[in-house]
């Protein structure tokens, strides 16, 4: 197999917008999905995805329309809230649409503010717990691809992506196990077909979508629809219920943690190198890190520092992950994996999701 093209690995960290953090909603134990009653408010809880926010959004979505739908056809109930403007509230935004009743989005942040915004796209189920819900998540997984999938080519931002790895995906082996038949097993490599690259390995079929167009398109199809965002911070859950609406949709993330107690709830700080767009780049890179080349950037990210919930990108940690990365093409010093990365030995626990 000949060598696909290797990455122009030139990076200036001082460059507006080439280095940008994140921190991961995720939540010990499992995501939240689930309704509860408290005095008039019916509150749908969706958080806590870790890593595959965008990869589970459309699924979770249909499940929160599910829960409201039962809801309004028991109740006199019809408008609704969604709190945060990050991939789950705007999806659930979305589906929410298809039951008739009016949504307002409530959010502290622009979509293009949030984490969501940040993330390097590749559909996969990464750092999320989900213990005792593996069926839900099989069906969730299952809508979330199909929805994916329907979307290509109609301004989603979504593509079809072959994903090379040097070992096994956990990441993607957990969809396999998951929902059988739902994406083709690995194919096995004698060499990856990359510079620099002697050894064996594997290449996924899978999906990358771009989180910019991928909330700019679900804001706008929003706003046709006459569903719009209104800044508002909520100080507690006090300020919650004082919605008019009799429904609300807790799409929080991270902010769960303090609006509604949630000591599950922990942040993982990521943090991504932003190369500039190179269109001859097209398959994603799953060794030690990752590199997903989009419209916009060729994205490189790979750190994971649990408990940090700050937003404030380091310079010096973006030039690292690039410098790592072309390392592995024969473009730099190898050096050894530093303990802030996703994939050392250390945060294989929390990476890996629970098996099923």
């Amino acid at each position: 197999m000949a060598d696909l093209p290797t990455p122009d690995f030139s990076f200036d960290p001082s460059a507006t917008g080439a280095c940008v953090a994140g921190v991961r909603p995720y939540r010990n134990g499992s995501y939240r999905l689930e309704a509860e009653t408290i005095g008039s408010k019916f509150i749908v809880h969706n958080y806590g995805h870790g890593g595959a926010g965008i990869t589970l959004s459309w699924g979770c979505a249909a499940k929160v329309r599910d829960l409201v739908r039962a809801r309004l056809a028991a109740s006199g109930q019809s408008h609704i809230a969604v709190l945060g403007a990050g991939v789950m509230g705007l999806t659930a935004a979305t589906m929410l649409g298809e039951l008739g009743a009016p949504v307002t989005i409530y959010a502290d942040r622009a979509p293009s503010e949030t984490t969501s915004h940040k993330a390097g796209g590749q559909w996969a189920v990464s750092v999320v717990e989900f213990q005792g819900k593996e069926r839900e998540l099989a069906d969730i997984v299952r809508i979330a691809y199909t929805t994916f999938k329907q979307s290509i080519g109609k301004g989603f931002g979504v593509y079809e992506r072959p994903n090379y790895t040097a070992t096994r995906s956990h990441n993607m082996d957990v969809v396999l196990k998951l929902a059988p038949g739902l994406i083709p097993a690995p194919t096995a490599l004698p060499r990856l077909p990359f510079e620099g690259h002697t050894h064996s390995g594997f290449v996924y079929q899978t999906l990358l979508i771009e989180p910019p167009a991928f909330l700019s398109k679900l804001q706008t199809d929003l706003q046709a629809r006459g569903v719009h965002i209104v800044k508002k911070t909520f100080a507690n859950k006090s300020a919650v219920f004082d919605l008019a609406e009799g429904i609300i949709v807790n799409c929080t993330g991270l902010g769960a943690m303090t609006l509604w107690s949630d000591t599950k709830m922990a942040p993982i700080k990521g943090q991504l190198a932003m190369l500039p767009p190179q269109p001859g780049l097209t398959y994603l890179y799953g060794q030690s890190g990752y590199l997903f080349p989009r419209d916009d950037h060729v994205v490189i990210g790979g750190t994971f520092e649990v408990g940090v919930n700050n937003e404030i990108a380091d310079k010096a940690t973006c030039q690292d992950l690039v410098r790592h990365i072309a390392s592995l093409f024969g473009k730099a010093v190898k050096k050894p994996l530093p303990d802030n990365h996703i994939h050392h030995p250390d945060h294989a626990p929390i990476v890996n999701p629970a098996e099923v």
